[in-house]
């Protein structure tokens, strides 16, 4: 496999790079090429020339909610760690323009900063906003949906187009825009006390502190849960709090949880997913359905060229909009990363 020259020549290009250290797992094999656009039209281009030069790719932002085998994957990986903008949006009042590798963290911070609510739901969740769009991330206390008012992505032409949309288009860990490239999203807030705000998102955060294990390495829950029972707790009620293969364990805290405790391999973790599955199998009858994406061997993460694409530089792909300044935090962010 070799890459476009102009990739070469216009983006930041790792050849081999462990993914395992790019995820807050931190298990996994290599991929052949990782390469990081640093804006949005930086991963249109590099979108569109794997696409025409036959090569599959996939996206990678904060890498929770994912685990890697241990032989890694065969595509080039788009990492979007440097697409971090935040705007205020030009023509809508009280609305922001994220990029897709903005850190939820931040975007709460900044929020609250700016007097802007209806993201503190996202406090805790350590994901980018592309991750965030694509799996509706969220919670008890609310999802990325119940904000989004446009998602701007690279469609079946390959042009950037901004797609408008509604809470009802998604659901529980579902969004109309999984297997999409997302390029950025409108969010539409509304004004409030930056002291109010800043209440809510610690109430928030200290209730998730006290269930949840934020401080270790996980892909946080690594089952879905069914419409009348937690994924918790059937694991707990089967017995598996504190089962352990290697140096992978289910969280005492949580039963949902898989945790590293320094030097697990992806065969660990996923052998200990099967020991789980099938204690709940046995005990309740159920069958766990895994909301950790799994990367690796034939999974079908890896977005495939489509039958027929054009060049950027092809009159018919518009130039990105441009977008006002970003957002500057004005003080050390109360929600950070987990």
């Amino acid at each position: 496999m070799d890459l476009p020259r102009v990739l070469r020549e216009r983006l930041l290009v790792h050849e081999g790079l462990a993914l395992g250290p790019l995820t807050t797992l931190g298990v996994g094999g290599a991929a052949p090429f990782v390469l990081e656009p640093r804006n949005r039209q930086e991963l249109l281009l590099a979108a569109c020339e794997l696409r025409a030069a036959g090569l599959p790719f996939r996206l990678l932002g904060h890498g929770s909610n994912l685990l890697v085998r241990d032989e890694g994957v065969p595509d080039v990986v788009l990492h979007t760690r440097q697409m971090t903008g935040i705007w205020h949006h030009g023509g809508l009042e009280h609305a922001l323009r994220v990029e897709a590798g903005a850190s939820l963290a931040r975007l709460v911070s900044l929020c609250q900063q700016q007097g802007l609510a209806g993201v503190e739901a996202l406090v805790g969740i350590p994901g980018t906003l592309g991750g965030a769009v694509a799996g509706n991330a969220g919670g008890r206390h609310g999802a990325i949906a119940d904000v989004l008012s446009a998602v701007t992505l690279i469609d079946e032409h390959d042009e950037a187009r901004e797609v408008p949309c509604t809470r009802e288009q998604f659901g529980y860990r579902r969004s109309p825009f999984k297997g999409r490239v997302i390029l950025d999203a409108v969010l539409q807030l509304s004004p409030d006390a930056p002291e109010a705000i800043q209440e809510r998102v610690a109430e928030i955060l200290r209730a998730k502190r006290e269930t949840q294990p934020l401080a270790a390495r996980s892909s946080g829950c690594m089952f879905s849960n069914a419409p009348d029972a937690s994924s918790g707790w059937l694991i707990e009620q089967a017995g598996c709090k504190g089962l352990a293969v290697g140096a992978a364990r289910v969280s005492e805290r949580h039963a949902n949880f898989v945790l590293n405790e320094g030097g697990a391999r992806a065969a660990d973790v996923l052998a200990l997913l099967e020991r789980v599955r099938a204690a709940v199998r046995a005990s309740s009858g159920r069958e766990l359905e895994l909301e950790v994406e799994v990367w690796g061997r034939d999974d079908a993460a890896a977005i495939r060229p489509a039958s027929a694409v054009h060049r950027p530089g092809d009159s018919r792909m518009p130039c990105l909009p441009a977008s006002p300044e970003r957002i500057q935090e004005t003080s050390k962010s109360t929600a950070r990363d987990a």
